[in-house]
């Protein structure tokens, strides 16, 4: 039902709808040192600890950091000891390099979990083309967010959310709520949360019957 080149033009459009998630999520919370604050205040509030012993508790934490940092400092000038400049620069091009082949092959093989995924489901065009505008009609909005001042982290949090939810209800459309589960398990680093349903489970997607359980 599905040639090499359907499956080319849907899966740009599937792994572009399946990381959305994941962007809305990093950028809601690009600002969360003031939510962790809020967090951990509440955290204090419920939990009955009285003023003075959070005041403590701040000191300790920043003879922490500062001790943390004073390691670090240390660390690197042992390291400057060690190594000369040029075996300096070597080891950062190595470690960018190495990183950046462990990104590939993650990517590439999300892309080929996320292409058996997409064999398994047997989408019709018309669903096909769905997906590719509500791909590109999130990226849009996400865009144009990004672009957009607020008054606080609260009220680009709070928009942020909004979006996420727009955009799992515009996947709901489209694909069950276990399809969406995949995919999601798809996009999981092997050997944390890869562990879904074999790629060869067949069903259809849409409005039918499987849709919501």
């Amino acid at each position: 039902m599905k040639g090499p080149f359907s499956r080319r033009l849907l899966m740009p459009a599937l792994l572009g709808a399946a990381l959305v998630p994941l962007a809305l999520s990093a950028a809601a919370f690009s600002g969360k040192g003031g939510d962790w604050h809020e967090q951990r205040q509440e955290m204090f509030e419920r939990a009955g600890i009285d003023e003075a012993t959070r005041e403590a508790l701040a000191e300790a934490r920043d003879e922490h950091r500062q001790a943390l940092r004073d390691l670090r400092e240390e660390h690197q000038a042992r390291l400057d000891e060690i190594l000369s400049d040029e075996q300096r620069e070597a080891l950062k091009t190595a470690r960018r390099e190495l990183r950046d082949e462990r990104r590939t092959e993650r990517r590439e093989a999300m892309q080929q979990r996320l292409t058996a995924l997409v064999d398994s489901w047997e989408l019709s065009e018309e669903e096909r083309t769905q997906l590719t505008e509500v791909r590109e009609s999130l990226y849009a909005d996400m865009q144009a967010l990004r672009d957009r001042e607020f008054d606080s982290r609260e009220a680009r949090r709070d928009a942020w959310q909004a979006l996420r939810e727009e955009h799992r209800a515009a996947l709901g459309e489209l694909l069950s709520d276990e399809q969406i589960a995949e995919m999601k398990a798809a996009m999981a680093p092997r050997g944390k949360h890869g562990h879904g349903k074999h790629p060869g489970y067949r069903h259809h997607s849409g409005k039918g019957d499987n849709r919501n359980g």
